[in-house]
């Protein structure tokens, strides 16, 4: 039986490329996202499954239960929640203002927890389903410049190792998966504090985001870290945590066990001199 499986954040990046590959795998994806094209189906290279897109600003609480709700009366069921939604924001923590970090945690970390309640009564009451939150290893390893950024993973990261034992006897499970570097719109997207130029971490500041966008587009292309999630999704048991990739799986190992002042003297050496 194909899966029904909704996906935030489906315009772009990983969320569109996991929508894509769910859809050719024979799944029924519903792609949300704040700008859809106006087509209403997707592709039609994507015969073997259904696609559907539905226009939806994460941050607004009440559209998103009945955006859950529409689904749900269509459907019957939802069986994979990827929440992808989310974008980058760059700046000390000095420039930040209270509207940059209400933007970035209503976002990245709220945004997540308005379809949560909806969606896992849907499958509380099928005793099935799954929760694959996007979370980054910048919430493992906080980045200096991209601090707001870094705390709204840490958070999510939080939230989804919480609610995986709240909901482990319901038969849903949980996956966080936690990407490093990876080519997509998100470097282009990344917004900067408007403060920032007026203060005297600026050059570094600049630096540390001229690195990361390098290393950004020197990434693993979206579409194949699309792949290994989705290969994961498809486990009998999927992880808790996932991190793709050897180099960052070894860095969050490293960040575990090493003195804490080394690993923070190797970030402030890569994004922060």
């Amino acid at each position: 039986m194909s899966r029904v499986v909704v996906i935030t954040g489906a315009s772009s990046g990983i969320g569109l490329e996991m929508a894509r590959q769910f859809a050719a795998g024979g799944d029924r994806v519903y792609a949300l996202a704040r700008r859809l094209p106006d087509t209403g189906n997707g592709p039609a290279a994507l015969a073997a499954g259904d696609w559907f897109n539905m226009p939806l600003d994460v941050t607004d609480a009440e559209a998103a239960h009945q955006a859950v709700a529409r689904i749900v009366a269509r459907e019957g069921r939802i069986d994979i929640l990827v929440q992808a939604a989310g974008y980058g924001l760059a700046g000390s923590v000095e420039a930040m203002t209270p509207a940059d970090a209400a933007g970035q945690i209503g976002t990245n970390f709220l945004g997540a927890c308005h379809l949560l309640g909806p969606v896992l009564a849907c499958m509380r009451a099928r005793k099935s389903g799954l929760i694959i939150q996007l979370g980054s290893v910048a919430g493992l390893l906080p980045i200096p410049f991209q601090a707001c950024y870094s705390a709204s993973k840490a958070a999510l990261a939080a939230l989804t190792m919480a609610l995986a034992n709240e909901v482990r006897p319901h038969g849903i499970r949980c996956m966080l998966v936690q990407p490093g570097d990876t080519r997509t719109g998100f470097t282009e997207a990344r917004v900067l504090s408007a403060a920032e130029a007026t203060l005297p971490y600026a050059e570094r500041c600049q630096r540390s985001i001229t690195r990361m966008a390098a290393d950004e587009q020197k990434g693993m292309p979206a579409d194949r870290m699309a792949g290994l999630i989705i290969r994961q999704a498809n486990r009998n048991r999927p992880p808790l945590v996932y991190t793709p990739g050897m180099f960052y799986k070894l860095a969050a190992l490293l960040s575990r066990v090493l003195p804490r002042r080394w690993v923070m003297a190797v970030i402030y050496a890569l994004y922060a001199r």
